[in-house]
């Protein structure tokens, strides 16, 4: 049984909820003055998304005084160059929603992506253009004002996005930004749900729970039904989770009824067993439901355009290498006995075996139930694979197997077999990376996670970063690791 303690709820909603019980607030207050200092997260990505439309407008303007009246010392209307500006802020608005730049992991992340974000800013003008050049007005918008605006709102734009990515970071390291969590449902349900919550999210969450009608009197409650859809109307919470014993069915369908009105995500947690795996979501399968385990790539769904550049790049890089291809040939030849290429079994998608193709460095062909990995200053590695191995060009045969179609040119490094069994039986989410096609770099190798895996941390990490690259993929997301692969080219192995 769970303890009715003070100290059992500061424990689970923190300070501002133990403050709250000592002090319970009047009728129709919402939590606690502690709880309230912290912003909803969904605040900052409104606040971010109306910036950006100023930004925009502002650029377009400045732009215009700049080249049309000061340059060219025109008098070209006001309003026709703010109304292309602000149609080209919604329009990027929307390609930034629906590429995932207002996701609020994305914002928090270190890394800001600037080629997803120069490359939605260059979508959505064309995109604006066209349905200017379709009504028959593009000749009224001055093409050197478009060129200024273009380059002007890039840099602006991805100056506001690192600062705004910035201040978010440090609003969640400092508890100003939270995800705002209400638990409404029964005692037990909602107390252990709050325990979990604080344990996996620790400070950057803040959570309070509200009762059933029946349960409203508990000091661990803030308020009931009603405190909670006044809470919802002022914009109080990011997230609303239902915690009710499933075999209470009658009152789950209330509150989802009373619930269901408002704009703020509202979840189910019925069941309190924990799972055997990670879900990502549940679906309704003839009335029952299914938790989703993993769902299809988003790169399965576009193969197609994957494919074409896998192709493209594959074949202009083939015939623009061929003449190193001969150097590097002759080189292994004169240098040691053995073949030019080294081939080995690697575990493609669907755990297909393949044999992936790199120029050979060392003087072993490992590729059986033990596979030694190259360390610093291996005494395998030849001479000339030393110089291959320092500036990656070992790596270059395996465009072959991109036009095989066994890799792509961005996907998730393949190992050794051996080693890929091996780190199966420390990692269970490990397989998960041969949902998708290898490749010949990744996300992983442009965030410095390449060469020697020395130690189950350094496996780990690698997988995350190539099970990150799975989740969110993007064709513009290829573009910039493979744009990033060409500064971290020279870094080599060993």
């Amino acid at each position: 049984m769970f303890q009715r303690s003070i100290s059992a709820v500061q424990f689970l909603l923190g300070n501002a909820a133990a403050h709250h019980v000592k002090n319970s607030a009047l009728p129709g207050k919402i939590g606690t003055k502690a709880a309230r200092a912290s912003m909803p997260l969904a605040h900052a990505l409104r606040r971010l998304a109306i910036f950006e439309f100023l930004t925009v407008l502002g650029c377009a303007l400045l732009s215009k005084i700049l080249y049309l009246d000061v340059f060219l010392q025109s008098d070209a209307s006001w309003l026709v160059y703010a109304s292309v500006a602000c149609g080209l802020a919604a329009t990027l608005h929307i390609t930034y929603e629906k590429t995932g730049l207002y996701d609020i992991e994305r914002l928090a992340a270190p890394d800001v992506n600037f080629g997803k974000i120069i490359s939605g800013l260059i979508v959505s003008l064309l995109i604006v253009l066209g349905i200017l050049y379709a009504v028959k007005q593009s000749v009224v918008v001055s093409r050197g004002w478009i060129l200024v605006w273009l380059v002007t709102m890039a840099v602006s734009i991805a100056l506001v996005r690192a600062q705004s990515m910035r201040l978010i970071r440090r609003g969640i390291a400092k508890g100003r930004l939270q995800h705002r969590i209400a638990i409404i449902g029964t005692r037990d349900h909602a107390m252990e749900v709050a325990a979990l919550i604080r344990q996996t999210e620790g400070l950057s969450s803040a959570v309070e729970a509200y009762g059933l009608q029946s349960e409203t009197g508990d000091g661990f409650f803030v308020g009931g039904m009603s405190d909670l859809e006044r809470a919802i109307l002022a914009d109080h919470y990011d997230r609303v989770i239902v915690a009710i014993p499933s075999s209470d069915v009658n009152r789950i369908r209330s509150v989802v009824k009373s619930l269901g009105s408002y704009t703020t995500e509202l979840l189910l947690c019925t069941d309190l067993k924990t799972l055997a795996v990670g879900i990502a979501g549940a679906r309704q399968i003839g009335g029952l439901r299914a938790d989703v385990v993993h769902l299809l790539p988003e790169s399965e769904n576009s193969w197609l355009v994957k494919r074409l550049l896998d192709v493209l790049i594959a074949s202009v890089s083939l015939v623009l290498l061929l003449p190193v291809f001969v150097l590097v040939a002759l080189a292994i030849k004169f240098d040691t006995q053995g073949p030019v290429f080294f081939k080995q079994r690697r575990l493609g998608r669907n755990s297909t075996i393949f044999a992936i193709y790199k120029f050979r460095s060392m003087t072993v062909a490992e590729d059986g139930a033990e596979v030694v990995q190259a360390i610093k200053n291996d005494r395998r590695v030849t001479r000339v694979g030393r110089v291959l191995r320092a500036m990656s060009i070992d790596e270059l045969p395996q465009f072959i197997n991109v036009l095989l179609g066994q890799m792509s040119v961005v996907g998730p490094r393949p190992h050794a077999i051996a080693h890929d069994q091996a780190f199966e039986q420390q990692f269970d989410l490990f397989s998960r990376r041969r949902r998708v096609k290898p490749g010949i770099t990744g996300w992983a190798q442009v965030k410095g996670f390449r060469g020697e895996t020395k130690t189950p941390d350094d496996v780990r990490r690698r997988m995350e970063h190539d099970l990150f690259y799975i989740d969110h993929w993007s064709i513009w997301l290829d573009i910039e690791i493979i744009a990033r692969t060409m500064f971290v080219f020279a870094k080599g192995a060993y």
